[in-house]
């Protein structure tokens, strides 16, 4: 099998929940936005925004609605920086959210590859309930009424190390048909 280290990095990535508290640089940070940014997306409409999150008192705020979605809200409390992606609908009608998926996944990649870790906490209510963790996050954050909140990444320096086992390809993978 061909062996490569974004391969490498896809394969040993995994979710931390525990972070130490050192603190994540400005460079790390940005490196990381930046791998957002490369997040492909449908016709090149790059609908995310990013928002970087670093104060106690904000963070506080969201855990107390993540906790709602979430038992790994310890994750979000001790991160020293959450990143919340934001998608903005009018930009791309059809695919927002998987946009916003893939711009979270390229930053745990990214973070990841930093020595860094990070989880994904699914906020994004398809229903778009009034009183939804979403609705509640987004107005802590400010992000305007129109706009949609994908997830929010916690990042840090990793507190364990985690190795859960896969499921092997051949118990996903059909050809052809999926019968």
């Amino acid at each position: 099998m061909i062996d490569n280290a974004v391969l490498k990095a896809i394969k040993e990535r995994r979710s931390i929940i525990r972070f130490k508290q050192e603190p994540v640089s400005n460079d790390q940070i940005q490196t990381i936005l930046e791998a957002g940014r490369w997040a492909p997306s449908f016709a090149n409409s790059q609908p995310w925004t990013f928002i970087v999150i670093k104060d106690d008192a904000t963070k506080k705020a969201l855990v107390d609605v993540v906790e709602r979605v979430t038992l790994a809200r310890e994750g979000v409390a001790g991160a020293p920086v959450l990143i919340a992606l934001v998608a903005d609908p009018m930009k791309d009608p059809r695919h927002y959210v998987e946009a916003g998926a893939v711009a979270a996944q390229n930053m745990a990649l990214a973070a990841h590859s930093l020595g860094l870790a990070s989880y994904w906490v699914g906020v994004y209510d398809a229903e778009k309930k009034r009183n939804s963790a979403e609705a509640h996050l987004k107005k802590a954050l400010g992000v305007p009424k129109d706009m949609r909140l994908i997830a929010l990444l916690p990042i840090g320096v990793p507190a364990v190390e985690t190795k859960k086992p896969r499921l092997e390809l051949v118990n996903m993978v059909r050809y052809e048909k999926f019968s």
